[in-house]
């Protein structure tokens, strides 16, 4: 599967330095190689200290009469197929490498950001001097495995390839890509004088505040339907229901900071066991949403 995997992101990458491709209908789409300088604009880097860490206070810069939150057990990909048929402005949000652009997608990894980064010209936002300022900040501080809020906004890059493989027709998402903390990192380095509700309290508050600014950032940008996910519970080891509550807490509580920002929500997750666990934290929180592809 490696292997195959990394076939695929081989030719994504030879199809965007080429500028086009052929779908499995045959119809020729061409591609935006966005580490050119034409595409200069479409990618912003935003540093720890931007003024998003104003979210919790910011007015709401766009408002919707109630947003549709949608549990899916299905990939990011399979996500922004459930919102393209709304024609309305589509987000995503990249699980991202600290380090790595685009994570281990070029040597068949398997997990979220590398699904995006095989399917899609994301890697050649992510490899441009905007794109590697969030990389270089993560690299000068190895080792604070809280990561930072540093993030990088890609406008209007394109999926064009199925989660196996297939070439599709272009799909034009905004895509938001964040460090989750480290939180298995985290644990693992405190020391036996700190205890450990301690240190869940502190990876909750930093998941909280990073958390609050990616949808501070996608509201700012106009997105209306929203993919985002079980948040750096993969191999970062943040815990699921803590991640599911604190999504529940910003969009979908009473006081909820972004409770009326996106007319659709959709958490795709593509493991049954972590699903199941959102659900329930759902369920227990009296959250209105439906299931699709459960």
């Amino acid at each position: 599967m490696p292997q195959f995997l990394a076939k695929i992101a081989e030719d994504t990458l030879a199809a965007v330095s080429k500028g086009n491709f052929v779908d499995s209908d045959g119809t020729a789409h061409t591609i935006d190689d966005l580490s050119k300088s034409s595409f200069e604009s479409a990618i912003e880097y935003f540093p720890p200290d931007s003024s998003l860490s104003g979210w919790a206070s910011t007015p709401p810069s766009q408002t919707v009469a109630q947003t549709q939150l949608v549990l899916c057990k299905n990939s990011t990909l399979e996500g922004v197929q459930y919102c393209t048929p709304l024609a309305r402005k589509i987000g995503v949000l990249n699980f991202a490498s600290a380090t790595r652009p685009g994570g281990g997608f070029q040597s068949g990894a398997r997990a979220q950001e590398e699904s995006i980064a095989r399917s899609s010209n994301l890697y050649s936002s992510l490899m441009t001097p905007q794109g590697q300022r969030f990389y270089a900040v993560h690299k000068t501080e190895p080792k604070s495995k809280y990561y930072s809020h540093a993030m990088i906004y890609t406008r209007g890059a394109q999926l064009f390839r199925s989660d196996g493989g297939d070439w599709v027709a272009p799909s034009r998402v905004d895509v938001l890509t964040s460090a989750a903390v480290n939180a298995g990192e985290v644990r693992r380095q405190v020391t036996v004088a700190v205890p450990a509700a301690d240190t869940e309290t502190s990876i909750e508050g930093v998941m909280r505040e990073r958390m609050g600014r990616v949808l501070l950032l996608f509201e700012k940008e106009g997105v209306q339907d929203l993919v985002l996910g079980s948040f750096g519970t993969g191999v970062f080891r943040n815990k699921v229901p803590m991640v599911a509550k604190l999504w529940v807490e910003l969009l979908a509580t009473p006081d909820a900071r972004f409770k009326n920002s996106f007319h659709r929500v959709v958490f795709a997750i593509i493991d049954q066991k972590t699903c199941a666990i959102f659900k329930e934290v759902f369920d227990s929180l009296k959250v209105d949403f439906i299931e699709s592809g459960t």
